[in-house]
């Protein structure tokens, strides 16, 4: 399935990496990609402090560039909070419990990781689709999950992605292809990322897009 005109004005052979979250999986997935977002995992219960939450984005910029805030919560107050503030960074949302993936694309996160994560369904509906398209929050499909899961949860995960991924091209939501890897050993190169949205249903044009035009869309805000 084509991705539209829009597509051809970036290089085809051009890659990101939009969520990796320590250190050391940066500096490998820099040698792979041509772009990568460092991530930091913000688990809140509570308001966290502004001001030093500023000072370490700011700090993380330097270090590396371009820097993701990854939400991860159980109470929707706190991503409007956070979302609230200018941090200039990224602000993804860990997916999950279903009033959290709603208030995410609510909110017009920039991303709402894996909603299907640690669910009995794929948490993720028509509805929520249709919201995540006209509201431009990405949907980050990952890996890393895939290779801590054991067989049976493997293959639950994998049909969940697939019935995301429907929705996301019926909507034609803003997507990703990602390792979400927290260490070097999670980490994966472009061509096995690829191979994880063939394996969900995306055809090759549309894997490439999840590493490519769509991420660089997403990069963009950044620059405002």
């Amino acid at each position: 399935m084509s991705e539209g005109p829009e597509e051809v004005s970036f290089s085809r052979d051009y890659f990101v990496e939009m969520d990796v979250r320590s250190e050391d999986a940066y500096k490998l997935a820099n040698e792979w990609f041509d772009e990568v977002v460092f991530t930091k995992k913000l688990v809140l219960k509570s308001s966290p402090d502004w001001t030093s939450l500023k000072e370490e984005v700011k700090a993380l910029r330097k270090t590396y560039g371009k820097v993701a805030l990854l939400i991860v919560t159980k109470k929707p107050s706190l991503i409007r909070e956070v979302k609230g503030r200018n941090l200039r960074a990224l602000i993804y949302v860990q997916g999950g419990d279903m009033r959290i993936n709603r208030t995410a694309i609510e909110s017009r996160v920039d991303a709402l990781i894996s909603p299907w994560l640690g669910r009995k369904d794929y948490g993720f509906d028509h509805t929520l689709a249709g919201m995540a398209s006209r509201r431009g929050v990405a949907i980050g499909f990952s890996l890393a999950p895939l290779l801590r899961a054991n067989p049976y949860e493997r293959a639950l995960t994998l049909r969940f992605m697939m019935k995301v991924w429907e929705l996301t091209r019926k909507y034609r939501v803003p997507r990703f292809l990602t390792s979400s890897a927290e260490s070097r050993w999670e980490v994966r190169s472009p061509r096995d990322l690829m191979s994880l949205g063939i394996n969900i249903g995306m055809e090759i044009p549309e894997a490439r897009a999840s590493l490519n035009f769509h991420p660089r869309r997403i990069l963009q805000k950044l620059k405002n």
